[in-house]
């Protein structure tokens, strides 16, 4: 069966392995398979049930959808601090105005610090430490949509992550692990250890941890935005961002980062701002669109793929048939060779993305796919005047737990898709409780790489969540994170709702698969060419993916998804990870 034949009608003639399979395949141990619909006001899924809860709080107190996704982001900030900070990190988002019957993106992605060098960064890109962070992004972002779509102040806003911070919570087993597993580092870094090993010894599952020092940054900023409140909300949020930007923060991270060699300089941040842009999108069919973030954003890598997806019939295929599994990983492949030839900083590569969304491409494209056969990198682009050559280096795309992933959704209407990131580990700055990322990691190194070191430009970040809308409305909302596993994920999440009919919780719950026939984002940067596997498909899918010459493996991780989808009339649906034990989405109820 060769790559001419029609693909809807090799999809008609393909038989599929049937409903008792896709029952046996869907559960993931340990969650409930029914459908998690909650009626009410407003609804929120997040990582963490405590990060969940301060969304409700605010949303409860009258806030949008924006002032909740603040108070989200700040409570991860304090119980997911390794993955997510409001103030060490980098956001990118989508906001649904229900008035203006709008959808922007949020561009709260720093750049690389005056001080990096190629060279240098070469000597030490596989080392930890304050060389590895770019300019944090996500606090402009965040004021952005608080002076754009917010209702609140700002110390309503923070007021739950700030109690949090202060008052503490339990250690989950997530923290637990990743505590472990960064003792060394920690132990050597005493801001960090201060934090996480109070009496000298790691905290623990279930023992308590506070950020007393990320409390009083918090507050900090709702001072500096009260004490300008009088003149204006504008005002005062730019009071808040100036603190933060042009004031003490900066000053002590720069300071920090002078003491600990990295690159970041006082003008970095004086003349950095964040952006609310134009999202981009796509047409998936006559009712849905997805819209997607712009580069330096690797979203467009979602949108590739279901771009070439969208010409094939998958709903009559089950989610976990072979013939779906091959060809979703197959439009993955083509939508990353793309990305790495072409995607970087549009303010230092000209990204093609008209050109890569065209129709015809997305045709051409689908045309590369052979139905029985698996490609392998190198892969070229089948655009011209591509910046970077195909290389034949080989390993994983690494770990896919580094960021964090939410959405909430306000009685309004307005609709909030958020994945936010640091990168992943407990490196403190000074006295501000803040903890830095680690994005330089994710930069190249070689020439005419798009996605190359260059100081004052920006890194292809990979937080990318989506929003789709249908009939101009929200339908859904995704992120899945993971660096490299993202758009893989929520490109199989979304067609697990709207080709394959799942809903929202059984999307998240069914088994995914990851590809690695591509560049690693992150260092050492090369591609393993296999297809990781979580173990709970069935054996005759796996051995039928071997036979087409995927190289199979047992996945080590797919990252962690949360998801909502929004259908006419009914209630929210939620779908929240059931990979970690703190995930979870609510609603509050029209009495509430």
């Amino acid at each position: 069966m060769g790559t001419n034949r029609s693909r809807r009608a090799f999809l008609a003639s393909s038989g599929g392995i049937g409903a008792a399979t896709i029952a046996g395949c869907t559960n993931v141990p340990g969650t409930d398979s029914e459908e998690h619909v909650e009626s009410g006001s407003g609804t929120i899924v997040s990582q963490h049930h405590l990060a969940t809860e301060a969304g409700l709080e605010v949303l409860e107190e009258g806030g949008t959808a924006a002032d909740a996704a603040i108070a989200v982001a700040c409570a991860l900030s304090v119980v997911e601090p390794w993955f997510s900070s409001a103030l060490g990190g980098g956001t990118w988002a989508l906001y649904y105005d229900a008035d203006d019957e709008e959808v922007t993106s949020v561009d709260g992605v720093g750049p690389v610090g005056s001080d990096a060098t190629v060279e240098d960064f070469e000597e030490r890109a596989e080392e930890d430490g304050m060389h590895q962070a770019v300019v944090p992004g996500a606090w402009d972002g965040w004021m952005l949509w608080l002076e754009e779509y917010g209702a609140l102040d700002l110390e309503e806003v923070l007021s739950p992550a700030t109690t949090l911070a202060r008052e503490g919570y339990p250690v989950s087993e997530e923290m637990a692990n990743w505590l472990e597993d960064e003792s060394g580092p920690i132990e050597d870094r005493p801001n960090a250890a201060e934090i996480y090993m109070p009496d000298g010894d790691l905290l623990a599952e279930d023992e308590t941890v506070s950020q007393e020092a990320m409390a009083e940054t918090f507050e900090s900023l709702v001072d500096a935005y009260d004490d300008e409140r009088d003149e204006g909300r504008s005002e005062a949020v730019q009071a808040a961002r100036d603190y933060f930007y042009r004031g003490p923060i900066a000053e002590e991270i720069v300071a920090f980062s002078e003491e600990h060699d990295g690159y970041l300089t006082d003008e970095d941040f004086e003349t950095f701002e964040a952006e609310l842009v134009d999202p981009i999108s796509i047409e998936y069919d006559e009712e849905i669109d997805v819209y997607q973030n712009p580069p330096n954003s690797q979203g467009i890598t979602q949108l590739l793929a279901l771009a070439i997806l969208r010409e094939y019939d998958l709903s009559d295929l089950e989610p976990d048939d072979a013939d779906a599994v091959h060809l979703q990983a197959e439009a993955i492949k083509l939508a990353f060779a793309d990305r790495y030839h072409h995607v970087g900083d549009p303010e230092r590569v000209d990204v093609p993305v008209d050109e890569l969304l065209d129709e015809e491409y997305a045709a051409d494209q689908g045309d590369r796919i052979d139905t029985d056969e698996a490609m392998e990198w190198p892969i070229d682009s089948e655009l011209e005047d591509t910046n970077a050559s195909a290389s034949s280096s080989t390993a994983s795309v690494g770990d896919a737990d580094h960021t964090t992933t939410f959405h909430v959704v306000d009685e309004e209407g307005n609709a909030a898709a958020v994945t936010t990131s640091l990168g992943a580990q407990f490196l403190v700055v000074g006295e501000t409780g803040i903890h830095i990322n680690n994005r330089m990691r994710m930069l190249a190194l070689e020439d005419e790489n798009p996605n190359q070191v260059t100081p004052g430009y920006k890194v292809r970040h990979t937080s990318n969540p989506y929003l789709a809308l249908r009939d101009g409305d929200p339908y859904i909302l995704g992120g899945n994170t993971g660096v490299d596993t993202q758009p893989q994920g929520q490109t199989q999440q979304f067609l697990n709702v709207v080709e394959f009919g799942l809903d929202a919780q059984d999307a998240i719950s069914h088994p995914r698969f990851v590809s690695t026939a591509f560049p690693a984002t992150d260092v050492p940067y090369d591609a393993e060419n296999t297809l990781e596997i979580e173990s709970s498909y069935p054996s005759d899918v796996l051995d039928d993916l071997e036979d087409r010459g995927h190289d199979v493996v047992d996945a080590p991780s797919v990252g962690t998804a949360t998801m909502l989808v929004l259908e006419d009339g009914d209630a929210p649906q939620i779908g929240a990870e059931p990979r970690i034990t703190t995930a979870d989405g609510d609603a509050l109820s029209d009495s509430e």
